[in-house]
This record gives C-alpha cells, sequence and structure tokens, in this order.
C-alpha cells in the first residue's frame, strides 16, 4: 500500500506549479488522507509504526500562545528534524508542514524536487510559523549513508555500508523480508535513518540505488588525526583545504568509490543545530542516549538538551521527538519529550539493479513440459490446388 500511496503522491506534486487552487485542496484535504491510511493499512500506511507523538504538539491543534514549545502568534522559524510518516501536508513528528512551488527543496545538498519525498525518510527543514500554520521554506532529504554494501546478515537483518553498521526492522513482512534476501555484497543502497549513542543506524527506509551515483555518509567525527577523520568504522582521508573537524562535530562526506577506495570530493562540518540563526523553535526526533531518570545533563549528538526530562520508562535507545527553543548554538530548551513507538524498516532494495554479470547463473527450471518435436511439411507445392468448381445460378426469372 505504501508503495502505491507514494506514486499517488508523485502525481499529485507533479501538478503542485499549476497554482495555489490545487495547493489549498490538497491541504484541506489532509487530514482525511491522513484518517484514511491509518485505518486502512495497519503500520499506519507509514511504515514506521505510526508516530506516537501527541498531537498535541502540532501548532495546527495547540493554539499555543504563551511562546513555549512551537506555537505562540506572529511569525517565527521552525526548524525540524525527523522521518516521513505521512502526507497530504509533510507529517513529520506529528507536526503537518505545508509547502508550494515556492518550497526549496534538495537531498544531500543538491537540488531535488518535491516528488522526491518518500515516506522513511529523514528530513530536515525549517518553516515560517504563521499564526500556526507551518510553511515550508526549505526542505532536505537527508540519507544517513549511501554506498555499496560491505557486509550483509539476512537472518540478522544488518548491513554495513561504508563502515557504517545499519540494522533494518522488517517486522515479519514477507515481502519485504524476500526483497532484503536478494540483496548482496557489492550492491549500492541508499539508506535513511537516525544514529543510536553507539553510532548503529536504525533505518527507516532502504532504496536501492544504480552505484552511478556519487556516495556519501554523515555522522559524529569520531578519531581526528591530521589526515583523516572516523565516522562510524571508515577512516576517511581529509582533503587538502576541507575543514578539519574536531572530534564530536557533524560531518557530512560524499565522494566516489576508486579502485575500490572511498575518496572524498567534499567534506562539510557542522555544529548540533544546523537550521540558521533565524531558527527559535525546534522539533528534533532522535534516540535517548540514556535511561529516564539517569544522573547527568542529556546530551544528544553534542546538543544538550534542558528544561525537560525524558518521559518516564525511557529505556537507553527509545526513539523521541524533542520539542523545545534554540538556546545557543549547541543546546535547546526542551518544553516537551515524547517517545515514539518502534521502528519498521521500508525496503525497496531488491538487488534487481546489479549488473547481470555478478548475479549468479543458474539455470532456470522449465515451468512447462517442452513441446514434443512435431513433423510438418517442409514445404508447399508451388501452385496451390485448384478450388472445386462450384454451380451457381445464371438468373432469376422474373414474375
Amino acid at each position: 500500500m505504501t508503495r502505491g500511496f507514494e506514486q499517488r503522491l508523485r502525481s499529485k506534486f507533479l501538478r503542485v506549479s499549476a497554482g495555489a487552487v490545487l495547493l489549498a485542496l490538497l491541504t484541506a484535504c489532509s487530514t482525511h488522507t491522513s484518517t484514511r491510511m491509518a485505518a486502512a493499512d495497519p503500520k499506519n500506511g507509514d511504515g514506521i509504526g505510526g508516530t506516537g507523538i501527541n498531537p498535541g504538539i502540532s501548532v495546527a491543534q495547540n493554539g499555543n500562545t504563551r511562546g513555549d514549545g512551537i506555537g505562540g502568534t506572529g511569525i517565527t522559524n521552525t526548524g525540524v528534524l525527523g522521518t516521513i510518516t505521512g502526507f497530504g501536508s509533510i507529517l513529520v513528528n506529528g507536526l503537518k508542514l505545508d509547502f508550494d512551488h515556492t518550497t526549496k527543496v534538495v537531498t544531500d545538498g543538491k537540488p531535488t524536487t518535491l516528488e522526491a519525498l518518500r515516506v522513511g525518510q529523514i528530513v530536515q527543514g525549517v518553516a515560517r510559523n504563521a499564526n500556526g500554520k507551518l510553511d515550508l521554506d526549505t526542505l532536505e532529504i537527508q540519507h544517513v549513508v549511501t554506498g555499496p554494501i560491505t557486509a550483509i546478515d539476512h537472518n540478522a537483518e544488518t548491513v554495513t555500508v561504508l563502515g557504517q553498521r545499519v540494522r533494518l526492522n522488517l517486522a515479519g513482512n514477507k515481502e519485504d523480508i524476500g526483497a532484503f534476501r536478494t540483496l548482496e555484497v557489492g550492491d549500492h543502497v541508499a539508506v535513511s535513518g537516525l544514529r543510536q549513542a553507539d553510532g548503529l543506524i536504525i533505518a527507516t527506509r532502504v532504496d536501492e540505488t544504480k552505484g552511478e551515483e556519487r556516495i556519501m555518509v554523515r555522522g559524529i567525527a569520531g578519531a581526528v588525526t591530521g589526515t583523516s577523520v572516523r565516522v562510524g568504522e571508515l577512516d576517511i582521508p581529509l582533503m587538502a583545504g576541507s575543514p578539519a573537524p574536531k572530534t564530536g562535530e557533524r560531518v557530512f562526506v560524499a565522494g566516489r568509490m576508486v579502485n575500490g577506495v572511498f575518496t572524498p570530493a567534499m567534506i562539510t562540518v557542522s555544529g548540533p543545530l544546523a537550521f540558521g540563526q533565524d531558527v527559535r523553535d525546534v522539533s528534533l526526533e532522535a534516540y535517548a542516549p540514556k535511561a529516564a531518570g539517569s544522573a547527568g545533563p542529556l546530551v544528544i549528538e553534542g546538543l544538550t538538551v534542558g528544561g525537560a526530562a525524558l518521559p518516564p520508562g525511557t529505556n537507553v535507545n527509545d526513539r523521541v521527538v524533542v520539542t523545545g527553543q534554540v538556546a545557543g548554538p549547541d543546546s535547546i530548551t526542551a518544553t516537551g519529550i515524547a517517545g515514539v513507538r518502534t521502528v519498521v524498516t521500508i525496503n525497496t532494495a531488491r538487488g534487481a539493479l546489479r549488473p547481470a554479470t555478478s548475479r549468479p547463473d543458474n539455470a532456470r527450471p522449465e515451468r512447462v513440459a517442452p513441446r514434443p518435436n512435431i513433423e510438418r511439411p517442409q514445404g508447399r507445392p508451388d501452385t496451390p490446388a485448384a478450388r472445386p468448381g462450384i454451380e451457381r445460378p445464371q438468373g432469376v426469372q422474373s414474375v
């Protein structure tokens, strides 16, 4: 159902530029679309098991006028980082993000269009909060890693891509499991997901790519030397003139495989909050680095979170959404932290794009018995047999 829904969505996106009238109709139908999708699909149609977020954090519903969290009056900018869970509007972290033909969309830093959006992708966006309505100015699709699979465990539902450990949760879906089992080492995939505290990526979506595109990885800088930086289990050589990241900073590296070695063409470094200075409110999806009630500050990938505690019963590596306001370049004052349900990975990768020369040369079993040899005439006579003459009446006597 999810893939069929996405195909219908793409056709809607292609018509966005036709005018604001159609956009208004799409927005008006968003609530009905989300409700229908949840009723028809046990996964809420989003492939990730629903959001589990209290809808009260949505500015479209709570009418918050205190200026705390995502609400208030006037026009402010809100930064959002999380998983796409549905459409109508773009649904992320329980928020309805509206869009039009002026919304700037990129994927891993390269321009794209709204039709490239898919359920299960991780996106980062900035929206104008105009009196309880979030209108997207910018939206970036952020894959956590793209590139060739270097290790795969079909039973454990894990893969390694560019030295990044990735775990899928296919939730017993036979179609997705069957597709996953077709993948092999060397196949190229694009992984959407978030990292747990130990760096393990929990995939929300896996798509197969042709292997002709640039490959990339984003994550937290680990060991940094004068010549390299480690992300996950991948040591990346630093480029001349590129900024040298500090341990704990976020890095984005893009490049290509040259003779089997990842060779970067671009390295960028950013802080924990990469929305820009004009963002006041934030909504961030992440994994809890500690259990509720644990001592010490709450720090998520270098971002210090104050003002609110983890919900009771939260365990290490539970998914949460943090809502609050920017307090500094690496800190926010949270007004709420909500737990999110277990991720179910959307897997569209099937090994179908693997070059034919690398596929196993297995003979296909005959599906039907071969036809028996039937003797047929070797040729036709040069002159066809004459048809027998047929007597016909020569005329009809007048009355």
